[in-house]
């Protein structure tokens, strides 16, 4: 065996076609090394670094399948597999023997790689141990056994295939793309051209179990700190399988017809258990275009639902307590109890995330029945019972929580709460913020390998207290100051400075504005803060922060006048009509945006409109056509527009380009005058102000329109 070994070693360094390649491949490695050192220098961004490194991962396995056929296939092309089946266990040697020495050669890179990632963890300023596990985990799987798959799968195929080296390097070639994002347009069509979801997710499934790199070269989503890399438990059982069985086929061409056969029943095991396994992963973060991934799945699930609109319900009662056992595995597991307040109503609404299954309800009597629609549970009378205990279990695409990490903001009904409130705001495409409407006593026991966060008093996953809303976060997270928490290695931390600046910043903009505080934002400097993950802006608008009796979730906290801006604009709501799916919507969004722009006083008086004043009758004149477009095309939709003949599409489209496109500044002139040149600006400050936090039905334009005449008849007179 010791000489077979070296025998293969030395075909493939006397190998021009694979020794030097080879030896090319590593000089480039090197190179690549300085080259994604540079950019941390550039953008001091280690995330950005690794997934520079991980990008190139589906070349180098392509690499190594290509040197471990052509090393394996030479026992095919020397006619020498009859010669080494005469000596006992001969086949079963070379092989060994091959793949042993392609270990050896896959070897030098991986050790590479690991120091270069050890280095980079030794060269940046923080020093967190759970990130150098993730990163040490992360080359054993990305720059370790996906190397070794690489050289199985070659092996295998030169066992299987033998010399039809079309046949393999097409394999290769397609093996390659899977693990790319150059067959998302392909696998969009059924959904985009035949609404097929089914058939959507059979592809995307068929991608996903031959995807050895999960972070997809081609892929723009970013890392999120607290998530790292994709690392499942799925992952690594994967990377198992792959190395398994292509070991097994191997192994048949070895052994006689009897062995033969045990090793091919033992493939079709490994295959079953493998697919079986996949098929209960669980919750995984999926971070491209399917319908079903992190950004999409949401908005997509509740687009094709009925509208409902539950704001002005009542559910009747409120819930006083949670005692809540959660485990946290593969997704979430939960059994929580809750104390009402009122017994004797007829029947009971609850809210509970249509992705959390639910498997049973009981009172201290037994378990009683109920219907569940989509996010919502109604149960009938409780016969004077006061306590209710929920069993589920689920996932949702974006507020995830598996043995990798967690992210469960309090907003989110990942347990019950009161009465039918909406999850899906499609108006402001974003995440309805359902927090109780009175502060519950909660106590909290989580069952998972992670370090849990929370706002919630407590230590070792266990937590007590009372609050409007449960927050719990893990994974690559920790308090990174006084009831400030955060990933540790992102970049511009929250500081209570910050808080406290911005606090200032809000006083000083109430008093001006003549109103009371909100008694969400008194006292912020005092509640704790948890930074949430950068992605979750990707498919809400309303993520940004939010405001709880207790705590504050946000994604940002650069400065204290970005995090009062930030905060600001959660107080202002859009009106019932800023609807983002029409016309008039995006602008009066727009023109709330710039509300804020002048409120902080962050316009660009170097900008060209500032040069002149604004003109009012040609003010009011553009109005009245944007108010014209606005009406004519206020309930627009997809299937309306696709219903469209082509003068209709171009006539909305021309309409488009003249409310939103670069020409149209319609909002900007209203916004500057009202409250940059206005005498009343102040005064304009205050009724939009009002007009903003009554959510009121009245168009925008209407308002502007009126100040403006007003404005107008008072000048002239």
């Amino acid at each position: 065996m010791k000489k077979l070994y070296k025998d293969s070693l030395l075909v493939f360094l006397r190998s021009k076609n694979l020794s030097l390649p080879y030896f090319v491949l590593l000089a480039l490695i090197v190179a690549y090394f300085g080259f994604c050192f540079n950019n941390y220098l550039h953008y001091r961004d280690i995330f950005s670094v690794t997934i520079w490194l991980v990008r190139t991962d589906i070349f180098l396995i392509a690499f190594f399948i290509y040197c471990s056929y052509e090393l394996a296939v030479r026992l095919y092309d020397n006619n020498m597999v009859e010669y080494l089946k005469i000596y006992e266990h001969g086949l079963l040697k070379t092989y060994g023997a091959i793949i042993l020495c392609l270990l050896t050669i896959v070897a030098l890179p991986s050790i590479m790689f690991f120091a270069f990632i050890l280095f980079m963890y030794c060269y940046i300023d923080v020093q967190y141990l759970p990130f150098l596990i993730h990163l040490m985990k992360l080359s054993v799987l990305y720059f370790g056994l996906s190397f070794v798959i690489g050289i199985m799968l070659g092996t295998a195929m030169a066992a299987k295939l033998k010399t039809k080296r079309l046949a393999v390097y097409s394999l290769t070639v397609i093996f390659m793309l899977l693990n790319t994002t150059f067959t998302v347009v392909l696998f969009r069509v059924p959904y985009l051209l035949f609404n097929s979801y089914p058939t959507e997710r059979i592809l995307y499934y068929f991608k996903d179990f031959l995807t050895v790199v999960p972070y997809e070269l081609g892929n723009r989503f970013t890392i999120d700190p607290i998530y790292g890399f994709p690392m499942e438990p799925i992952r690594w059982i994967l990377a198992g399988f792959w190395v398994l069985f292509p070991l097994t086929l191997i192994l048949t061409e070895c052994f006689n017809r009897k062995t033969k056969k045990a090793l091919l029943a033992t493939g079709c095991l490994i295959v079953l258990l493998g697919v079986g396994l996949f098929s209960v992963r669980g919750s995984v973060l999926l971070m491209d275009m399917r319908v079903d991934s992190f950004p999409f799945a949401d908005p997509h699930y509740y687009q094709d639902r009925p509208r409902e609109d539950y704001n002005g319900y009542e559910a009747g009662f409120m819930i006083e307590e949670y005692e809540m056992d959660l485990t946290i595995s593969n997704e979430l597991h939960a059994e929580v109890a809750v104390a009402i307040d009122n017994p004797d109503l007829d029947s009971y609404d609850f809210t509970l995330y249509h992705g959390y299954i639910l498997k049973s309800v009981r009172t201290e009597d037994g378990e009683i029945p109920f219907t569940r629609e989509g996010d919502y549970i109604s149960i009938g009378s409780l016969n004077g019972a006061d306590r209710l205990t929920f069993k589920y279990y689920g996932k949702s695409p974006k507020y995830y929580a598996n043995r990798q990490a967690i992210a469960l903001p309090g907003y989110f009904a990942y347990y019950p709460k009161a009465g039918r409130t909406n999850i899906w705001d499609l108006d402001r495409y974003g995440y309805v913020v359902n927090t109780s409407p009175n502060e519950s006593k909660y106590s909290v026991n989580i069952r998972s390998g992670l370090t849990v966060f929370c706002n919630l008093a407590g230590n070792d996953n266990s937590f007590r207290g009372k609050s409007n809303g449960v927050t719990l976060l893990a994974g690559m997270y920790d308090q990174v100051a006084e009831n400030i928490y955060a990933e540790p290695m992102r970049r511009n931390l929250p500081k209570r400075e910050y808080i406290r600046e911005a606090q200032e910043i809000l006083t000083g903009l109430f008093n001006r504005l003549e109103r009371p505080e909100p008694e969400a934002i008194i006292h912020i400097s005092d509640k704790k803060f948890f930074q949430v993950p950068h992605n979750f802006g990707l498919n809400s608008n309303t993520d940004d922060i939010v405001l709880m009796s207790d705590h504050i979730t946000a994604i940002f906290c650069n400065n204290g006048p970005e995090l009062a801006e930030i905060i600001m604009g959660s107080i202002l709501k859009p009106n019932k009509s800023c609807s983002l799916r029409s016309l008039g919507g995006m602008s009066a969004i727009n023109f709330r945006w710039r509300y804020l722009k002048y409120l902080f006083n962050r316009q660009d008086e170097s900008d060209p409109l500032f040069q002149s004043a604004v003109d009012l009758n040609l003010l009011l004149k553009e109005i009245g056509e944007l108010r014209f477009l606005t009406e004519k095309y206020s309930d627009m939709n997809r299937e309306k527009y696709l219903n469209m003949n082509e003068q209709e599409r171009k006539a909305y489209d021309t309409a488009q380009k003249r409310m939103h496109g670069p020409n149209n500044n319609v909002d900007e002139k209203a916004a500057k005058y009202l409250f940059y040149e206005s005498p009343r600006k102040e005064e304009n400050m205050r009724t939009f102000f009002d007009y903003f936090t009554a959510e009121s039905k009245e168009d925008y334009l209407e308002l502007v329109e009126k100040i403006v005449r007003e404005e107008l008849g008072h000048d002239r007179s």
